[in-house]
């Protein structure tokens, strides 16, 4: 059995690949320089790279990186593996290429914004899901039967590391060069999801308050600074705000950890981040469902009621298990709560938790291989 990972990132096929590498014959498929960088620097052998041109433009509203030539890179890279069998964790990506082996889907991302359900899953094979809501969500948006073999629940490969705590918070945060001793706060937006119009898309750092982007911003790090708390700020990577040289320098004013290297396609391991992290604020992110598994206090930015941020949503807005906040200085009393009370919400927390998830065992990884192979197998595929 040959196996085809494709991927811009390997935090999360790499979950599969380290389940898989030894069942099957595995390959990555990349066409980004610094996806191939990490696989060299992890020894891996088993690659085929295809570039994919990009070019920047500054002026585009969404994600400003385009490929001169879409489709392209992956179809070579397809032809090349030609495997039994594609993973990967974002719809598009095989979008472009002839259909000649099974499609797998995995997800990048456990988002509340309208982003898992579209219509494009419906030439995937597989569809791997943390749990029944997705499962259920997936019947009845896109009328699969109730039985289709095509929708498989396994739980979240991408929190297992999480679950069984591989992570050294000590350690982690005097690596990042934070105090230990100290509570630590992480803002942590999404992209696109709050977009007023298409010319704003991505253009926000605040699911509300705009046009006061950079003043809350500051008021955010002084009130961290003043509350004694470690501060993270990881913006989306593909935000404009990521690249923002005045951010980084009022973060760097309040000794605030900015983690964001700027605007790329290249997307970091959150992980880390969420392990040292006592107090999340978000908006609509995936990142929230990834660190619910901890359950630990969340604050959510209420999205502006001028906008349609929850028409067609993924997850409803009532699985917000935390507090919703509408102004800054709301803001600033739910951090000071959380860190006071960091059990307020958690009833709520683990209602979202066994709605959304189908097991937190830590072995989502294990199951989803296992699901995979047999899929292959009772296809005549061994």
């Amino acid at each position: 059995m040959k196996i085809g990972f494709l991927a811009y990132s390997l935090f999360v096929l790499q979950k599969y690949w380290e389940q898989l590498k030894d069942e099957a014959d595995c390959w990555w498929g990349v066409t980004q320089p610094d996806t191939l960088k990490e696989l060299k620097n992890r020894n891996i052998e088993n690659v085929v790279f295809c570039s994919d041109e990009l070019r920047y433009f500054p002026e585009r509203e969404g994600n400003k990186y385009i490929s001169v030539n879409p489709g392209k890179a992956e179809n070579e890279v397809v032809e090349k593996i030609a495997p039994d069998i594609w993973i990967t964790d974002q719809t598009n990506r095989l979008t472009y290429a002839p259909k000649k082996a099974l499609w797998v889907q995995t997800f990048h991302s456990l988002c509340f914004k309208k982003h898992t359900f579209h219509p494009v899953t419906l030439k995937y094979d597989l569809l791997l899901l943390p749990g029944e809501y997705h499962k259920q969500e997936f019947i009845k948006r896109l009328d699969f039967e109730e039985g289709d073999e095509r929708l498989k629940v396994v739980g979240w490969p991408r929190v297992d590391d999480l679950l069984q705590g591989r992570y050294n918070r000590e350690d982690i945060l005097n690596n990042l060069g934070l105090d230990p001793n100290r509570k630590t706060v992480m803002y942590a937006p999404t992209w696109g999801g709050y977009a007023r119009d298409m010319s704003t898309w991505g253009r926000n750092l605040f699911a509300r308050w705009f046009d006061r982007d950079v003043e809350v911003f500051e008021l955010l790090c002084s009130e961290a600074t003043r509350m004694e708390l470690n501060f993270i700020v990881k913006i989306h990577h593909l935000s404009s705000w990521s690249s923002s040289e005045e951010l980084k320098a009022i973060a760097e004013k309040y000794d605030a950890l900015w983690v964001t290297p700027g605007m790329s396609n290249l997307q970091i391991d959150p992980n880390p981040y969420l392990w040292v992290t006592d107090v999340l604020i978000s908006d609509m992110s995936g990142i929230i469902m990834d660190y619910i598994v901890l359950d630990r206090p969340i604050i959510f930015v209420d999205p502006d009621e001028t906008l349609d941020a929850w028409r067609e949503c993924s997850i409803p807005p009532n699985f917000r298990a935390g507090e919703i906040v509408q102004t800054p200085e709301q803001l600033v009393m739910a951090i000071e709560d959380s860190i006071e009370y960091p059990d307020r919400h958690k009833g709520a927390r683990q209602r979202v938790l066994s709605e959304i998830f189908c097991s937190l065992d830590g072995d989502a990884s294990a199951r989803a291989a296992k699901a995979i192979l047999d899929f292959a197998r009772a296809r005549g595929i061994s």
